[in-house]
């Protein structure tokens, strides 16, 4: 049978349903690639990155402390530290949070406590001890993050779109 779409009385129609199962099967290795392109592109901690920019931002134009969320720059400071591989000590944990240290004290230990947190000691300093996210925490923040990703696209698209 070729590949030709014939009109005939009788015709195999299996033909024509094996054709659409590889049209469909085609566009869904187009899709991945596509995704995995975007996702290439804008990885999470880009996005992370970029959040935590803005945060550190608006204190040109506000009282920072108005905007102060402690637990929401703790978490994207540890992850974006800890995907760029280097281990998040508490004293710089607290000065990403924005907030003094006994209050900073007090959210890091709310985040242990809630389990999104973990601590250790710091292998040469016993002073010091090391933060890093928990599983559910990391997984939780990639998946918010990447889920942001297509509002990103719509908006880089609309600023190519409107420069054209």
């Amino acid at each position: 049978m070729s590949d030709r779409y014939e009109d005939r009385a009788g015709a195999d129609p299996s033909g024509i349903d094996d054709r659409l199962r590889r049209i469909r099967d085609e566009l869904d290795v187009v899709e991945t690639l596509v995704r995995a392109e975007s996702e290439a592109r804008l990885a999470p901690v880009d996005i992370g990155r970029v959040i935590r920019s803005a945060r550190d931002g608006i204190g040109r134009y506000f009282d920072s402390s108005l905007f102060a969320d402690p637990a929401f720059d703790m978490l994207l400071f540890v992850f974006v530290e800890e995907e760029e591989g280097r281990p998040v000590e508490t004293s710089a944990c607290y000065r990403a949070s924005g907030v003094p240290r006994t209050t900073a004290v007090r959210w890091i230990n709310m985040l242990i406590g809630a389990g999104l947190f973990h601590s250790t000691p710091h292998p040469t300093d016993r002073r010091l001890a090391l933060l890093s996210l928990s599983d559910d925490a990391r997984e939780g923040l990639r998946q918010w993050l990447g889920g942001l990703r297509p509002l990103l696209e719509r908006v880089e698209a609309a600023r190519v779109t409107s420069r054209d």
